[in-house]
């Protein structure tokens, strides 16, 4: 049970709680335990002996015993209810908080099914196994107590419940390796079922539109059909050890009732105590039962522990500096020095290869080229989404390893094709461009980003929730929330990344006229999809195979025959095609 120690820290701050339901875990084992006199004192001292004294005493003794074990129980298990919910809740803060704090490497090998898995259902297991606490105190306790009554009245008979204990704990060692084994099995499938919901849940109008429920379907059954079966085999360990754990006690119940029955014939015991050593065999087999699931249970728990762990063993790439420069505001350039750079994942394909340039605050830069030239990859490396492999990125002189992450990104506001908005209202949605806003300040960046008039025309306006991803408005009005969380970050630096691919041309132009406003007075980088926006750019990189192969401004690049001007030709023909089409 290594996995198990490992759960120490979460324990630690709740060991008065813990303590107190396993001292009082021996009471609750005596009390659990009294059947084994009473029943002796009613049929030896009341019924064979009829002592009217015992008419009143045994009753209120039943009643004390119960009101005692009412007391005693409520706050045995309580306190452990405590312990237990206050542990869920950290395990799955810590959980989140660290994933939160990875870098995004993780969240693009992982999938988000298995990350939803591992906080949302591996803490539930290990909840079961911090339950067995007091079970783990309580249970060999009462057993230990029995034994010792047992042994008591009959020796002999007692031998016989001795004998059951090899094998139960032969059934208990191979039930317990087999269910941890398959438990693991087990939310490893759940976490790709997850997975698969998660991504039908967003991509449903893609799902729709290509016809692909069989696909979804098909994949979510598989993976269905995996999960049952691990589900299964732990069942049959599971199914397999209860019934087991009774034929045993039922062979040791069968050689109590002939070896016992034949004593009582002869004498050697009396009703009472036969009835008594039966009752604390009885007693003894719920102890059994519970020691039984504890074993199961804290065996799901290691497995789930050893999930955990994995996750905590992560560590973010992202290295925060010992000593981070002060960088307060953007003041001068940024340059992108003999940049290189890969997926951590793929260390081998090198997505950029020695990009250098430079770009003065005030200014702007495109970035132009063809799908997979490395433009999206150079633009995540800014805030420090990811770091560079070789070369450095400089704001103002300081290579941005050498200053604070959350500094940098405080200085950066991106604006991209893949608006990600809330399942929350449009007014929370563009305070995440800034915490503290004010709700004026947020009025004030939807009409700054062109908004307002389409908020104010919604059931609630600001207070709308806006569904999974903004799924309930258009794409022009997602950008345009999109755009006020920009303004109202304020950030100097901006980074467009193909804010209007996905637009209509009505659309387009409303966002253009956004995005015109917000670049105003801002150092911007955008990569741009349609040419005609970045006319007015103070310089243009045209991008290759991670690589810069031409650079200029528009007019200085359209008069020579190189990759931008044949690009602008190629735009100018589809432009052509689609209004030729429109007359048709």
């Amino acid at each position: 049970m290594k996995s198990l120690i490992k759960l120490a820290p979460y324990l630690k701050p709740h060991w008065r709680l813990i303590v107190l339901s396993m001292v009082l875990a021996l009471p609750m084992a005596a009390l659990r335990s009294s059947p084994v006199l009473l029943v002796k004192q009613l049929i030896d001292d009341l019924l064979v002996s009829r002592d009217p004294q015992k008419l009143v005493t045994v009753p209120l003794l039943v009643i004390g015993v119960f009101i005692a074990n009412f007391v005693v129980r409520f706050i045995h298990y309580f306190a452990l209810r405590v312990v237990v919910a206050r542990i869920d809740q950290k395990m799955k803060n810590d959980l989140f908080a660290h994933l939160m704090g990875l870098s995004a490497d993780y969240f693009t090998t992982k999938s988000s099914g298995e990350l939803i898995s591992r906080v949302g259902t591996d803490p539930i297991l290990v909840d079961q196994g911090v339950w067995q606490l007091n079970s783990m105190v309580r249970e060999p306790v009462q057993l230990i107590i029995l034994i010792v009554g047992v042994f008591y009245i009959d020796w002999r008979l007692s031998l016989i419940t001795i004998a059951i204990f090899p094998p139960l704990i032969a059934i208990f060692a191979v039930s317990g390796k087999a269910v941890k084994r398959y438990i693991r099995k087990q939310q490893e499938e759940q976490g790709r079922m997850f997975g698969t919901l998660q991504e039908s849940f967003t991509g449903f109008r893609v799902i729709k539109a290509f016809k692909l429920e069989p696909y979804v379907l098909g994949r979510f059954f598989r993976q269905s059909d995996l999960f049952t079966k691990h589900l299964m085999k732990t069942a049959i360990f599971e199914e397999t050890s209860h019934p087991l754990v009774e034929l045993v006690t039922a062979i040791a119940v069968a050689a109590l009732v002939y070896v016992g029955g034949s004593r009582v014939l002869s004498g050697h015991l009396t009703q009472g105590e036969l009835l008594s050593f039966f009752t604390a065999f009885a007693l003894m087999t719920n102890p059994i039962r519970t020691l039984n699931d504890i074993n199961l249970k804290l065996n799901s728990a290691a497995g789930a522990c050893d999930r955990l762990n994995e996750i905590f063993s992560w560590k973010s790439r992202l290295v925060e500096s010992q000593n981070p420069a002060e960088l307060k505001d953007f003041k001068d350039e940024i340059v992108f020095d003999q940049v290189h750079f890969a997926y951590p994942d793929e260390p081998n394909r090198e997505i950029l290869a020695g990009i250098h340039f430079k770009l003065q605050k005030g200014k702007s830069v495109a970035l132009v080229g063809a799908s997979g030239a490395g433009k999206s990859s150079l633009v995540t490396l800014l805030p420090r989404i990811y770091d560079v492999t070789a070369g450095h990125i400089r704001i103002d002189g300081h290579d941005l390893r050498d200053l604070e992450i959350m500094q940098v990104r405080e200085l950066v506001s991106v604006v991209s094709q893949d608006v990600f908005l809330f399942n929350d209202t449009i007014e929370e949605n563009i305070r995440c461009g800034r915490l503290d806003a004010t709700f004026e300040e947020i009025v004030e960046a939807a009409k700054q980003a062109h908004a307002y008039d389409f908020i104010q025309t919604l059931p609630d306006g600001f207070k709308t929730i806006i569904g999974d991803r903004g799924q309930k408005l258009s794409g022009g009005e997602r950008q345009r929330v999109s755009i006020a969380r920009a303004f109202l970050r304020r950030s100097p630096i901006l980074i467009l990344d193909e804010a209007t691919s996905a637009l209509d041309s009505k659309s387009e132009r409303t966002v253009q006229s956004a995005l015109e406003t917000l670049m105003k007075n801002r150092t911007v980088i955008m990569i741009a999809h349609r040419l005609s926006t970045i006319r007015n750019a103070d310089e243009i990189l045209v991008l290759d195979a991670g690589q810069i192969i031409e650079r200029g401004t528009h007019t200085q690049l359209s008069k020579i025959d190189g990759p931008y001007s044949r690009m602008l030709r190629l735009t100018e023909v589809q432009s052509d095609a689609q209004v030729e089409g429109a007359k048709a």
